[in-house]
């Protein structure tokens, strides 16, 4: 059994249908080996890195109600730094949102 070691931990405004589109839109780079209710581990060098997700309380903002979750990415043990930072990367890069 692999022991994931959280890399990052997100604040995410968002719905867990949005997380689980963008976590099918990952599997395009890297092979999606599983995905459970609250999580997908994907295969990246040298190991598993894995997506968490669970719901927090909305982010109200006046009358404004915001969805978020709590997203982190963690990694097995045998995963060298620049492929988790490759992986946290691509993540990233996919869930940003336009702004300005």
């Amino acid at each position: 059994m692999a022991i994931f070691n959280t890399d990052k931990a997100l604040d995410m405004s968002c719905t867990e249908r949005e997380l689980r589109r963008w976590v099918h839109m990952i599997a395009e780079l890297f092979p999606m080996t599983s995905e459970q209710a609250g999580h997908a581990d994907f295969e990246v060098q040298g190991g598993t890195a894995r997506i968490a997700w669970k719901e927090m309380p909305d982010r109200v903002i006046a009358l404004v109600r915001l969805k978020r979750m709590e997203v982190t990415l963690a990694f097995s043990d045998g995963v060298p730094a620049d492929a988790r930072a490759h992986f946290s990367k691509q993540f990233q890069m996919h869930t940003l949102r336009g702004g300005g």
